[in-house]
Order: C-alpha cells, then structure tokens, then sequence
C-alpha cells in the first residue's frame, strides 16, 4: 500500500513538472493566470519605446518585463528606422502618347483634315473675324465719310514728309512746314493734333477738317488727312505768312487794310451761310498767299450757329460783349472780332494792349464804350466801318452780307 501511494505522489508530482515547464515555455497558453499577467496588444503593432530595453535593476519588476517581452514576437528594430511614403508616386515620370494616336496610321493621304468643323453648307471655308470695334475705326469711318474728296491715309506720315520745322500753333496742335520725301520742292503745312478721347474734341477736329476740305477760296484748303496711332496730321496749302508777321514789321495802310477786310468777309458769308461761326478771328489768323490772296484759317473753335452757344471762348481782346458776359450768341460775334481786327490792322496792336490782368480787361469790356482807333489816323468812313462793327447791341450789328454790300 505505501508503494502505491508513493507512486501515485510521484506521478502527481511529475504532472505538476511538465505544467510548469508548459507554462514557461509556452507563453500563449490557455490559462486563466497566465491571460491576467498578458498587456493587451493593440492591432497595429507599433515600434517598441527604448524605456524597456534598459538593464535590469534591484528596483524594476522583473516579473512585468520578462511577461511583457515574452509576449511580443514582432523584430526589434533600432529607434531611427521608418519607412518613406511614396508621394509623388508616378509625377516625374515621361508621360507616354495616348493609346488612341498610335492606333492609327500615319499616312499622309489618310490624314484628318485641320478644319475643326464643317458648316452645314457648300462655302465650307472658316470666315475671317471683323476687324475690332475702337474708336480710332469709327473716328476714321467718320472722317473719310465726311472728306470723300480728300486723301486719308493710315501710314506712319515720316515716311511720306521730311525737314521739318516749326512755323506757328494752332488751337487745337502745333502748326509746322515739311516736304515731301519724293517731291522736295513741294512744302505743305502740317497742323497735328493729338486724337483725345473726348466726344466734343473729336466732333471739333471733324468739323475743322470739312471747313478747310469746302474748297472756297478764302479758306485755307486740306490737301490730305493722315491718321497715325493716336495723332492726326492735316497737310494744308504752305502760305507766304499772317498779317500778324506783317505788323511786326510795319503798319498796314488804309487801302489794304479795307481789301484784307473784304476778303475776311467772303470767307464769314461762307461760313455763317453754312450756319458755322468762326469764333476766334485775328490778325493771326489771316493769311497771306504767294499772289496776295487772303485765306482765313484755324477752325478749332467753330461751332454750330443753330446751337445755344455760351461759352466763353476765342482770345479776349477780340471777344464781344455778350461772350464775356456769358450771355446767347450767334454770328455776329464775329463782326466784333473783325472790327476790333481793322484797329490792329491800323495801329499795330489791338483795344487795351497794354492791360494784362484778364478780370481787368473782361470788366473794361462788358462795361466801357466801344473801342475806336488809337495810333492811327483813319478816315472817317473808316472810322464809321469800325464803329458800326462794334455795336454793343449784337441785335443791331451788321451781318457779313450787310457790310460787304
């Protein structure tokens, strides 16, 4: 009996062995002891921190660290190690031709032809665009509307003229004489103007340009028109020069003063038949022909009669009453300017010369009696002429017609 009882101690004994040998070499058993000591590991498993790779001390747990390192299987790696993400993946690569391109066949007799589209009729050829809508082409459809017997050209104008030099100024642009590159005996005046984009500017030098294209024989006449960029060159008959360059020299005497006047008065019955006013005439602007013929010129202010004009404009010593009051005027303004022109004529220099404060002399003007001659001796009909130009009363002054007669 005592036999087998130690026998069965034994083998007892024996089995507890072989568990306890199970239970250390075999970390993931079943049992329920040894599932309360495993960490709970998460899906991802995840590089290990350095804090349980260091020496075993007498304080450390070293039941925790040899469950815990028992417990993971994954490869230690050192701390430095990770793996780059592929980003810009297939960016930097050649791209290769398409599938379809290839596919096809590269003869030169069964290629596609380069039109995008075809119109659902026989005219199958694409239209060219029309030309873009700026002012400039409109501004020079006009032109060549109201000018269709003038030449009106687009070219750079320094290719067609030469040697040019400076002879006056204009209201609207400097006045200068040029020749021609394949005529250099021929001269021209050329008056340029810089084309602003003002409505009331542009209708100004249109207005300007079929005045001096009317062909009468006391206005200066328009050879031909250029149109460059932003600037207008109008080519105009070279005349000797202006009864202004005259009285710098001398005097006129009575008898040319009177044909000087006359032929001014042709060109204001032109003018004011045409329901145009001039606005602005002067000794500066008459001029005098290689054959003694007079032409008025420099239509920069003219305006149109059947407006309600008001605006103080022309050169003030040869402004009527009404325009410097700022008052409705018509034509006859230019009766008082051809009146105050004869005293120029005759004394060399206009009314009021020697005053320069313009409120000054708009004040003697609106308030003052007329002016007469001052350096000259007139005769009396002379002397008559004048004053009856110089009408304070715009209602009672003669019109063109009226003198000239």
């Amino acid at each position: 009996m005592q036999s087998i009882a130690h026998k069965r101690t034994s083998k007892s004994h024996s089995s507890k062995m072989t568990t306890l040998q199970k239970s250390k070499s075999e970390p993931n058993c079943t049992s329920n002891k040894s599932n309360t000591l495993q960490p709970a590991t998460s899906v991802h498993p995840k590089r290990k921190s350095t804090g349980n790779l260091r020496r075993q001390s007498s304080f450390s747990d070293r039941k925790f660290i040899n469950s815990t390192s028992n417990s993971n299987k994954d490869v230690w790696r050192s701390p430095g190690y990770y793996e780059v993400p592929d980003i810009l993946g297939n960016a930097y690569l050649k791209p290769e031709q398409p599938v379809a391109l290839k596919l096809r066949a590269m003869d030169p007799a069964k290629q596609v032809t380069k039109r995008p589209w075809y119109p659902p009729s026989p005219h199958y050829q694409v239209p060219k665009l029309p030309p873009l809508a700026r002012a400039e082409n409109k501004f020079e459809a006009k032109m060549r509307k109201i000018l269709p017997k003038v030449s009106v050209r687009t070219s750079d104008p320094r290719q067609r003229y030469s040697d040019f030099k400076e002879i006056g100024t204009g209201v609207n642009g400097a006045v200068v004489k040029a020749n021609f590159r394949k005529q250099p005996n021929v001269q021209l005046a050329i008056k340029r103007c810089k084309l602003d984009p003002d409505c009331e500017y542009r209708a100004a030098i249109l207005r300007e340009l079929r005045i001096m294209a009317s062909g009468h024989p006391n206005l200066i006449k328009l050879r031909e028109v250029t149109m460059c960029r932003d600037d207008i060159w109008m080519a105009m008959d070279l005349m000797r020069c202006s009864i202004f360059a005259i009285l710098c020299q001398r005097g006129i005497p009575e008898g040319f003063t009177v044909h000087i006047a006359c032929e001014t008065l042709k060109a204001l019955i032109y003018l004011h038949s045409k329901g145009l006013l001039h606005r602005d005439v002067k000794c500066e602007n008459l001029l005098l022909g290689w054959d003694g013929q007079i032409k008025l010129a420099d239509f920069g202010l003219a305006a149109r009669v059947d407006r309600r004009n008001r605006d103080r404009l022309g050169t003030t010593k040869w402004m009527a009453p009404e325009v410097i009051r700022e008052e409705y005027y018509n034509e006859k303004i230019d009766m008082w300017s051809l009146g105050i022109t004869i005293i120029e004529m005759m004394d060399r220099v206009p009314p009021h010369y020697l005053i320069k404060d313009e409120e000054e002399l708009f004040d003697i003007i609106a308030t003052e009696p007329s002016p007469t001659f001052t350096y000259s001796h007139p005769s009396m009909y002379m002397r008559g002429l004048v004053a009856w130009l110089l009408d304070e009363e715009a209602s009672t002054r003669p019109s063109a017609k009226d003198v000239l007669m």
